[in-house]
């Protein structure tokens, strides 16, 4: 029995080095509007430079505004008590609601007087933001310049340590305790002044004084019984001074002016690039029309010769 040979698979294609590239992707971009800012890149150039130049001076003639920073610290911190880092935690929470009373209204009026500025403007001039994971906060502060910046931000975290002093540490129960104390103070008088007279009349009844005597000892019990509330109400006050306290005030004030005079070039040189690659492709075009009209005259020359 012949066997016949089994054709062989046929050889794989060698890569073919000369392919050309796909179009569109390695090729570079092509058309009118691209030839004719290729033909007049100094134009395209040239708008940049003049608009990039048009808005560096624009933007350093503009107002700068400065901005200075105080921080605030929420409590004493001691990091060797042993609850230390519950403390910051804690307190971190503390800072971030503290840090909301910046727009609180005897905040805003107490810096409006102290540097006679409307409350409108103290408003938009302040703002505060709480420092990530730290029990402190920042009281931010604008200005037109340096100083008028740093004065804002001292007075204003002045004025929000003295705000939270007094806010945290008035007790509306201690002060109805104190009026109380005082009226049971009074009637304790009023009963012993009462059974003292009772006891020098030759006719008052034993009843009388039985009963004029156990209206002191009620009245002294309840005295009693107020002051060690009021007590109890005054002591389980927070501090006034320490809750809050000045970390950091504010020594210096940073500007904007360079990086508005840089935005402002910035914006410059994006338009001066548009507006030189209109001018080029405007320039081109009329290049064309020209030289169409040169021809066209050619034209009408040669035939008429």
């Amino acid at each position: 029995m012949i066997s016949t040979p089994k054709p062989s698979a046929p050889a794989p294609a060698a890569f073919d080095h000369s392919a050309e590239p796909l179009q569109g992707v390695f090729e570079p971009l092509s058309g009118p509007v691209w030839t004719a800012i290729a033909r007049n890149k100094l134009v395209v150039l040239a708008g940049a430079v003049l608009f990039a130049v048009i808005g560096l001076a624009f933007g350093h003639t503009r107002k700068a505004t400065y901005t200075a920073s105080a921080t605030v610290q929420v409590g004493q911190v001691n990091p060797n008590s042993p609850g230390f880092f519950g403390y910051v935690q804690s307190s971190a929470e503390l800072a971030s609601a503290f840090s909301r009373s910046i727009a609180a209204e005897p905040v805003l009026t107490k810096v409006g007087r102290k540097l006679d500025l409307p409350p409108t403007a103290v408003v938009k001039r302040l703002s505060a933001e709480p420092l990530p994971e730290a029990p402190a906060f920042r009281v931010i502060a604008t200005g037109p310049s340096e100083l008028a910046a740093m004065q804002l931000a001292n007075t204003a975290a002045n004025a929000v340590i003295n705000y939270e002093g007094q806010s945290n540490s008035a007790n509306p129960e201690a002060a109805s305790l104190l009026k109380e104390y005082a009226n049971a103070s009074v009637r304790l008088q009023q009963a012993a002044k009462t059974l003292a007279h009772l006891s020098r009349d030759p006719h008052a009844s034993q009843s009388v004084l039985v009963h004029a005597e156990a209206e002191r000892d009620a009245a002294s019990v309840r005295l009693k019984a107020v002051g060690v509330a009021y007590t109890g109400a005054v002591t389980s006050q927070a501090p006034r001074s320490g809750l809050v306290s000045l970390l950091a005030g504010a020594s210096s004030a940073s500007s904007n002016k360079k990086s508005k005079t840089e935005l402002y070039g910035f914006i410059g040189l994006l338009l001066g690039v548009v507006v030189g690659c209109f001018a080029a492709v405007a320039r081109d075009r009329l290049r064309r029309r020209r030289r169409l009209g040169g021809l066209k005259a050619e034209m009408h020359g040669a035939a008429g010769t």
